[in-house]
């Protein structure tokens, strides 16, 4: 009896530990079975460089986020967090001097260590005119010399950034600045290492076989021109195992009715949607609506290089930019949580410090819809140029939805303004960069998400000469208010704000730069299965915590 007794505990024993060992084996399973998932996403153009000291657009930027990190990276709910950075930094000189200490296992994808120096010689390659950097100017009365070194009256090496040894950074500031820690996770304060980019000569950066990472992925199967390529998760990334996903793959969509096809055949795991394809899906359980810090606009090209087009007269702008009907455009082609922008800033991401307003509820409509106003400002324009009708390009990206906006805004300038006519240029995402860049087109389709939570992040880009300005404005008070904002007036933050106010009104009502035309929404289908894909109002998007379980 006593031995039945003992044989059926030891029978008891073993069967808890088969099924323990079963359920660890159902665990490990459960575990890969997420993060060995292929995550199929898309994108609407081509990426046009992954180098972060040349990077200008969105689509860059958004690669860039995913293989390079900076001192500090932003969390899930779009709060800055440490990530090169291995603690707060140590404040000297009343916090115009910052002592940081990297990650003491971070490497680069090819197993170097990331260093202080690497910090170092990106930023400096950054501000030096050679490079012609368009987001060079984010330093500008901030890093110390920063703006002497942009305009060519310092040397990169007296720029406000040191090594003191291979993992303590120093960060000299003009004066401390409430936003430096923002902009320290954008792509223009990511590291870079001399040693790889100089052994790649001109192939830097132009394909992935040509680039090393020291973010949560590395960029695979690209080589400069795909309209696919994949991020493949870095295990020599410092913090990998909160990275889910091993592999991230990306698709070039630009019509809507095709990712729909691949989206209901699980081709990919999120699509986004406008128009009557909103309507059509708002009740599916996987629909999701969300609005983005995304200014949308047309850039009108008044000229460079000392010549003058007749998009130099403010009559002619003002023209085009009241004659648009955009509450139609809204409403018709994009259903999608967009709304009416007639500002440059965008509504509900940024308060008066002070008061907490709305910046686009303080600043107002700037350049509304007004077909009787513009119509009088495009006959007082014609005269003061000496015409009695014009021909205007208008360039845009090839996506189905931009081809649908130019199509739009072709008939309402056209019927509005007698005498003009507007000859739609389409062209590749890719080549709507470049045409911006070089400046190279009359009205473009153009835009900007931000990268951090602050007015200066859209107003930055229209500075005098600076290389992210591309329409021939300049304007002395208007650089004297947003550099004060950078710099002189940080430490004084109403005033500040309302040197931004005041900037705003400059660039658009008094000069009417831009042709404002929406803030930006996402309406968007996304499988239950695909997790912590994030998406913020502003900023890149960021694939590090992404995940899918497979069925």
């Amino acid at each position: 009896m006593i031995l039945r007794k003992k044989m059926l505990g030891i029978l008891m024993l073993l069967g808890l530990v088969l099924l323990a060992a079963c359920q660890s084996k159902d665990a490990v399973k459960d575990t890969e079975k997420q993060e060995t998932s292929t995550i199929n996403i898309m994108e609407t153009g081509e990426i046009p460089g992954v180098n972060p000291t040349t990077a200008d657009n969105s689509v860059s930027f958004k690669a860039i986020n995913q293989v390079y990190e900076g001192l500090y990276r932003l969390d899930k709910e779009g709060k800055p967090a440490l990530a090169m950075a291995a603690a707060e930094p140590e404040e000297k000189d009343g916090g115009k001097t910052l002592i940081f200490k990297i990650q003491e296992d971070a490497e680069w994808s090819n197993g170097t260590p990331v260093t202080a120096a690497d910090f170092e010689y990106a930023w400096k390659k950054v501000v030096d005119p050679k490079s012609a950097a368009a987001y060079g100017p984010q330093m500008e009365e901030i890093v110390k010399n920063a703006t002497q070194i942009l305009k060519g009256d310092m040397d990169p090496d007296q720029l406000g950034v040191k090594a003191l040894d291979d993992k303590t950074l120093q960060v000299e500031l003009e004066n401390p600045v409430p936003i430096f820690k923002d902009l320290l996770t954008t792509g223009t304060f990511f590291p870079q290492n001399q040693a790889y980019i100089e052994s790649q000569g001109d192939r830097y950066a132009l394909s992935s076989e040509n680039l090393i990472s020291n973010g949560p992925f590395k960029l695979e199967n690209w080589d400069g021109t795909k309209k696919t390529w994949d991020y493949v998760k870095n295990n020599k990334y410092w913090d990998k195992k909160n990275v889910k996903a091993n592999k991230i793959h990306v698709q070039v969509v630009k019509d809507t009715n095709q990712a729909l096809n691949l989206y209901t055949t699980d081709k990919l795991d999120r699509i986004e949607l406008d128009g009557e394809f909103v309507s059509k899906y708002k009740d599916d359980p996987d629909f999701n609506k969300t609005f983005t810090g995304r200014s949308v606009y047309l850039k009108m090209n008044q000229g460079k290089d000392g010549q003058k087009t007749d998009l130099a007269n403010v009559n002619i702008r003002r023209a085009l930019a009241m004659a648009i009907d955009k509450q139609s455009m809204v409403d018709r082609l994009l259903a999608n949580g967009s709304a009416v922008l007639n500002g440059n800033v965008p509504a509900k991401i940024m308060f008066d410090p002070k008061t907490k307003e709305d910046f686009r509820e303080q600043n107002g409509d700037l350049l509304s819809y007004n077909p009787t106003e513009a119509k009088k400002y495009w006959e007082s324009g014609l005269k003061e140029i000496g015409k009695s009708n014009l021909t205007i390009a208008l360039t845009a990206g090839d996506s189905s939805l931009q081809k649908q906006q130019t199509e739009f805004m072709q008939d309402q300038l056209q019927k509005n303004l007698p005498g003009l006519t507007v000859n739609i240029k389409t062209v590749t995402q890719k080549a709507s960069f470049v045409a911006d860049i070089s400046q190279d087109y009359e009205m473009l389709l153009g835009g900007w998400g931000g990268d951090y939570s602050d007015p200066l992040t859209y107003l930055n880009l229209f500075l005098t000469d600076s290389p992210g300005n591309h329409t021939g404005f300049s304007n002395t008070e208007y650089d004297k208010l947003i550099l004060g904002a950078k710099g002189s007036l940080s430490n004084d933050p109403e005033k500040r704000w309302d040197a931004l106010l005041k900037a705003e009104q400059i660039l658009l009502k008094d000069n009417a730069t831009l042709v404002p035309l929406y803030q930006g929404g996402r309406a968007y289908l996304q499988k239950a299965a695909l997790q912590d894909y994030i998406a913020y109002p502003i900023g890149s998007e960021n694939y590090k915590w992404m995940s899918k379980e497979n069925k």
